[in-house]
Order: structure tokens, then C-alpha cells, then sequence
């Protein structure tokens, strides 16, 4: 959210007082045509470039550009100040954040030579913004602390509590936890008493988010919601697109639908008003929903949008980057007249600068040819990877619907355990206290083993859901193993089963544990099904380049034509009972999972009786 807090601050740090707005702006066209003083007439200009931000941001751009020209002119140092910081406001909206920084640079050196305190600091917290939305945090911290120290002694504390605002915005984690109350009552009475409208909406959004840190979900959420009526209800696009933002990634992990809503309410606002940045964000967010719903339609229209909006964005490159050599050319142009006029000689140093500058000119625009190749075909290599990523969601539509198969294979033996413990607790009179204080503690710990497996499959589902980032980690196996035993202990008792751990201590395994201690959860599983009675179930492991693991059961074995299918999801398999139906879904599952772990999964039948189900995953050095 760091850049989309700079966009919105970008209008809070040029205009400490703004209410009134619209009416202030149709007062000052009216009254621009009539204005005979130049320098009110650059003033009038940059305070229309300012206000129109809210209304059109191309007109913004047509006064900033028309103030500094005249201010050229008429060398007023403090009209060009301003036009060039107006203007660096709109390259940076519009992403051309290089350019941003250069003019903001030049205005704050202007500002800093004609002694104007109030608008260094505002230069310097400027700058802070640029670095701070390339995500040079370091640099961005420096310029805020020199914003504060610089306007530490100024009367004037309007334009400080701007800058103490944007930076609780920006970087909470610097402000100590005990200040920021005081600095946002503080920003909150300045806002009262010079009845800036704006700053009282952006507390409001700051003491929402802080209730939200503060667990206090559904009072900050009515305070956001407030907050973004009365923004709208003043014009304050900017702001309130900000926090109509905070809303919907509020709501985007537990009603998506609502988050839905208020992305396509920004938006909205954000086509009607040009706002380039914040169109490329909500569909960004959009777009991303529509690929965790599988919704093939929106996904189209959100890729196009966005193929629609780079180009757009690449135009606006290319022409912003020559206006502004254009503005230099024309500044060496002035100063080759006025040299000329007192020199002769130094006309061929000036037609030498303006040869280079041409030069540098054909090479800019040379590059920008090539960067326009590299970014089409960028985005030729964006379509090809949606399109597999549509055709990999088509193939794996049935193997996530079966997901859900998960969670009654892994709970069968913990609450069949419990079950069973039940029914011999009817029969209580025949125990001592002992007894049934050993059954209790028994059902207990089946109860904290079903808990356990519930919270492991539902993280694993939510990571799915949320996009799966594998990272392996190293895991003790043979403890693994004791792990997933444990569940199967009463199991194996009935039947007068030996579940048998063989692997060494010493070995480990690389891999995500929740992932791996399914698998061995359903292997162990699998055995004790098809084993009989008074039989050996043997888990053992081999560490080589790879760590291969093997559960090894005495049953009748596997038939060779279900041998070679039992993993592939997409076979017509034929059970011939549920017990088989229910362990062959579950090994399609334990195949997925070892292949998104990088490994690999077999089954081969005994030389004398029984099977053994195997996996190997690498053995990271």
C-alpha cells in the first residue's frame, strides 16, 4: 500500500488549506481573463493547477505547464517553483517517476534559494515520496527526518503535521507507538482550526487503520466507510480511492465478494476522473480474484485492460520524456541568444551543447524504440503464461474437486478411535478408576491428534486457495514417522498389527512438513487396510542423493492392471469395493503433493506377498 499512500499525499503536500474547492475554482477562471498583473496572473495559474487535481488532471498539467512559461519569462523565481512542483506532481501520477523527481529537485532548489522554509520542507518530503514509491525506503526515511528537522523552528506548523501525517502513514514502524496518538490529534486540531476539510478525512483514515492494528475490526471498519462517504462527498477522489483500497483488501480474505465491490467502485471513480495508476491497481486486484475463482470471462477482460492501460502508459512515456528535453532545448536556446548578443565567440560552444543534446536526443529516442519491442514482447510472454495457466486450471478442475475427500480419509481413524473408546465406556461399572482415567486420557489425545490433523489440512487448503509457495525445510524423518504412527496405534491393536518404524534417526528430509506427513499418514493407512491380521507393517528409509521412503505391508497385493494406474487421476479405475475407491483418490492426492515438492511417487508389489508404496524427494545438501 506504500504507493498508494504517496499518490495520495502528493495533493496533501502542496495545498495546506483546501475547502471550497469547486467554487474556488470556477471563481478563479472567471476572474483569470480579467487579471492585468503578471505576477498575480502565475499565481492565479499555479493555484488553478492545484485545485484541479480533483477534477481533471490533464488541465492540472495545461496551467502548471502555462505558469512556468510565463514565470520563465518574467524570471519570478517563486511562480516557476510552483509550476515545477505542480508539474512533478503530475508525472509521478502518471508514473514517469524519473521525470517527477527531476522537477520536484529543481523546485525545491528554487525554494531553497529564496529562503522559503515552508516550501523546503515540502520539497524534501517530495522527494521522500519518489523514493518511497521506488521502494527505496533508506532514502525515503532520510528525506522525511530532514523535513522534520528543517521545519522544526517554523511558526507555521500546518505543513509539519502534513509531513508527520504522511510519514505515520508511510513508515508507522519509525514513529514510537506512544507518539502516534499525539501526532494524530495534533495533525486533527490543525485540521480543526484551519478548517482544512481534507486533513480531517485523512485522520480519520489513519485512526481507522490503527484501530484495525488494534483488533478493533468492526470500529475501524465503520470509521474507513466514514471516512470514504465524506471524501467523495467533497470530491477528494484521491483520498478516497485510497481508502476505498483499505476497505476492500479488508474484506478480501473472508468476503470476497464485498471486496469485489468496492475495487470496482474505485474503479469506477478512477476511469471517470483518468486516474492511470489506480486503474492498472484495481484491475490488478480484480484480476487476481478472477484467477482464484477460475473465472475465465473476467480474467479475459481484466488481461485486456491492462495490455490497454501499459500501452497507454508507454505513450505517455514517450511524449512526457520529450517535453521535457523540448523544455531544455528551448532553456539552451535563451541562453545561446543572450550569450550571442555579448560574445560572438561562444556561439560555437552553444551550437557544439545543442549538437549533443541532439545527439542525445536521437539516442533517447533510439532506446525508447527499444524498450517499446522489449515491453510488447513482455507482454506476448504475459498472454502465453495466461493462457497455460488457464489450460493447467482446466486439467486440474477435477483433481481439486476431489480435495474435499481429504478431510474424511484423515479424520476416519482418530474419530473411529474415539468411537470405539465410547462404546467401551458404556460398560463403565466393569473399570476401576484407573482404568477409565487411562481411557479418558486416551480419548483426549485421539481428540488433540484430530485437532491437529484439521488445523494441518486447513492451512494446506488455505495455502492452495492463496496461491501454494513451496520452500522446503529440513525435518527429523524418523520422528516424523513416529508422528504419524500414532493415530494408528489403537487400529493396529485390533487387528494385532505391528506397525514397525525402521528408519534411522540420523536421516533428514527436505520437505514442506504438513505435505510429507499426509503422505506417510495415508501410506501407513493404506497398509493397515489391506493387511491381515497378526501382520507386519514395516516403514523404513534410504539416504542417498535422494531420500527415498517405503511402507511395506504382508496383503494380497496389487493387481498388474491397477498397478500402473493407481496414481493417475484422469484413469477409468475400476474398485471393487469403497475401501479401494477411497485409497486410490487419496494416493492421486499424496502423487500431487510429491510432485509439488519436486519427487517422486511409485507402488510395486512384494516378491512374496504384499506391496510397498514408495516416495523420494531430493536430498538438499
Amino acid at each position: 500500500m506504500k504507493k498508494n499512500v504517496s499518490l495520495l499525499v502528493l495533493l496533501l503536500l502542496a495545498v495546506s488549506v483546501c475547502f471550497g474547492q469547486f467554487r474556488e475554482v470556477n471563481k478563479l477562471k472567471k476572474d483569470l481573463p480579467l487579471i492585468r498583473d503578471s505576477i498575480r496572473y502565475v499565481n492565479t495559474l499555479n493555484r488553478l493547477g492545484m485545485l484541479m487535481y480533483e477534477q481533471n488532471i490533464d488541465s492540472a498539467f495545461y496551467y502548471a505547464k502555462k505558469a512556468r512559461n510565463i514565470s520563465e519569462r518574467l524570471d519570478y523565481k517563486a511562480g516557476k517553483a510552483d509550476a515545477l512542483n505542480a508539474i512533478g506532481i503530475v508525472y509521478d501520477l502518471k508514473g514517469n517517476l524519473q521525470l517527477s523527481l527531476r522537477y520536484y529537485n529543481e523546485a525545491y532548489n528554487l525554494y531553497k534559494e529564496l529562503n522559503d522554509t515552508s516550501n523546503v520542507v515540502q520539497g524534501l518530503m517530495n522527494i521522500g515520496l519518489v523514493f518511497n514509491e521506488t521502494k527505496e525506503d533508506k532514502k525515503a526515511i532520510d528525506f522525511f527526518k530532514r523535513a522534520m528537522n528543517t521545519g522544526k523552528t517554523m511558526q507555521r506548523d500546518s505543513i509539519m503535521s502534513l509531513v508527520l501525517c504522511n510519514y505515520m502513514l508511510l513508515y508507522p514502524e519509525q514513529i514510537p507507538k506512544d507518539s502516534v496518538e499525539i501526532y494524530l490529534k495534533k495533525a486533527r486540531a490543525i485540521g480543526t482550526r484551519f478548517k482544512d476539510k481534507r486533513m480531517l478525512v485523512e485522520a480519520d483514515q489513519i485512526q481507522g487503520l490503527l484501530y484495525l492494528q488494534s483488533n478493533k475490526r468492526e470500529k475501524g471498519t465503520a470509521l474507513l466507510q466514514q471516512a470514504a462517504n465524506n471524501g467523495l462527498a467533497m470530491g477528494l477522489s484521491y483520498l478516497s480511492l485510497d481508502i476505498i483500497i483499505n476497505l476492500g483488501d479488508l474484506y478480501l480474505d473472508n468476503d470476497t465478494a464485498k471486496a469485489i465491490e468496492y475495487y470496482k467502485q474505485g474503479l469506477s471513480i478512477a476511469e471517470k476522473n483518468g486516474y492511470h495508476y489506480y486503474e492498472k491497481f484495481f484491475e490488478k486486484k480484480l484480476y487476481n480474484i478472477y484467477i482464484a475463482q477460475n473465472n475465465l470471462s473476467e480474467m479475459r477482460r481484466c488481461n485486456e485492460k491492462l495490455l490497454k492501460l501499459y500501452e497507454d502508459e508507454e505513450k505517455f512515456a514517450s511524449t512526457s520524456g520529450f517535453d521535457y528535453i523540448d523544455y531544455a532545448l528551448k532553456d539552451q536556446e535563451l541562453e545561446a541568444i543572450t550569450i550571442r548578443s555579448q560574445n560572438r565567440q561562444v556561439l560555437t560552444i552553444v551550437l557544439g551543447i545543442l549538437f549533443v543534446i541532439t545527439a542525445v536526443t536521437v539516442i533517447f529516442t533510439y532506446r525508447l524504440y527499444n524498450l517499446k519491442k522489449k515491453h510488447g514482447k513482455t507482454l506476448e510472454e504475459l498472454n502465453r503464461t495466461v493462457q497455460l495457466r488457464n489450460e493447467k486450471l482446466e486439467i486440474d478442475h477435477e483433481f481439486n474437486n476431489r480435495l474435499v475427500s481429504i478431510l474424511a480419509h484423515d479424520f476416519r481413524q482418530p474419530i473411529g478411535a474415539l468411537k470405539t473408546l465410547a462404546t467401551v465406556l458404556k460398560d463403565a461399572d466393569s473399570f476401576t478408576r484407573e482404568e477409565l482415567m487411562e481411557l479418558v486420557d486416551t480419548m483426549e489425545h485421539s481428540s488433540n491428534i484430530s485437532l491437529e490433523i484439521f488445523e494441518n489440512i486447513l492451512q494446506w487448503i488455505k495455502q492452495q486457495l492463496s496461491g501454494f509457495n513451496y520452500k522446503a525445510v529440513p525435518l527429523p524423518l524418523s520422528e516424523l514417522i513416529d508422528e504419524a504412527i500414532q493415530p494408528f496405534n489403537l487400529m493396529g491393536e485390533d487387528h494385532g498389527l505391528k506397525l514397525l518404524n525402521t528408519v534411522d534417526p540420523a536421516i533428514i528430509i527436505h520437505a514442506d512438513k504438513e505435505l510429507v506427513q499426509f503422505i506417510h499418514r495415508n501410506f501407513i493407512h493404506n497398509a493397515i487396510k489391506f493387511s491381515p491380521d497378526n501382520s507386519t507393517v514395516t516403514i523404513s528409509a534410504s539416504s542417498g542423493k535422494d531420500v527415498t521412503v517405503c511402507v511395506q505391508d504382508e496383503g494380497k497385493g496389487i493387481s498388474p492392471d491397477k498397478l500402473q494406474l493407481l496414481f493417475n487421476f484422469k484413469a477409468n479405475m475400476q474398485y471393487s469395493n469403497e475401501k479401494e475407491k477411497g485409497a486410490g483418490v487419496a494416493l492421486m492426492i499424496c502423487k500431487d503433493f510429491t510432485e509439488k515438492m519436486n519427487g517422486r511417487i511409485w507402488v510395486e508389489n512384494n516378491q512374496v506377498k504384499g506391496a510397498t508404496f514408495c516416495y523420494s524427494l531430493p536430498n538438499i545438501p
